[in-house]
């Protein structure tokens, strides 16, 4: 069985009420994202690898990226599907376990059409300003999430929205560029 299809398959069992057309245009989107970042990354001239599945599920890094002359190599986790100006951080997955927020990437890679590019931040930087930020209080409704903690319905989840503007006062904002040709 192909990792695609696993994901897919182990998605759909551990996260309720989710449609599978939903669940497929997600999928897609996701992984359209993710094409994009790799040319924006190689323009850089960096090398990107993609994860093994175990460090993609459990580690939170979607990519290895490294500069081959000094050998330095950090991972990143690209977050594609966002609405506009609207940005979704993770404090613990559908689980309950840590979110990404806590993975193992050293940068989080938002997609970000409105910016041209990807919003690249420090995860470390990150979860410390939304630990900073975010009010320790759980909300019922998506709409009052904004720094609040919110749980989806039949989902061990904890997330919170932020804002495009409020990433952008963190001292690691830049933007990576689109990639022109496809």
């Amino acid at each position: 069985m192909s990792f695609r299809w696993w994901w897919i398959s182990h998605w759909s069992s551990t996260t309720p009420m989710v449609s599978k057309p939903r669940r497929s245009r997600s999928f897609s989107i996701g992984r359209m994202s993710e094409a994009r970042f790799v040319k924006a990354a190689e323009r850089l001239g960096l090398d990107v690898k993609k994860s093994s599945p175990r460090e993609d599920m459990h580690e939170h890094v979607d990519y290895w990226l490294a500069v081959e002359e000094t050998g330095s190599k950090w991972g990143v986790d690209v977050k594609g599907n966002n609405l506009p100006n609207e940005i979704w951080c993770e404090f613990k997955n559908v689980q309950g376990k840590p979110g990404w927020l806590y993975g193992g990437a050293t940068i989080i890679a938002f997609d970000m059409p409105e910016e041209g590019g990807f919003c690249i931040v420090d995860r470390k930087e990150l979860s410390k300003w939304c630990e900073s930020v975010v009010e320790d209080v759980k909300v019922k409704n998506k709409a009052d999430a904004y720094k609040k903690k919110y749980t989806r319905k039949d989902r061990l989840d904890e997330i919170t929205k932020v804002n495009l503007k409020d990433i952008k006062r963190l001292d690691s904002y830049r933007v990576w560029e689109y990639e022109r040709d496809y």
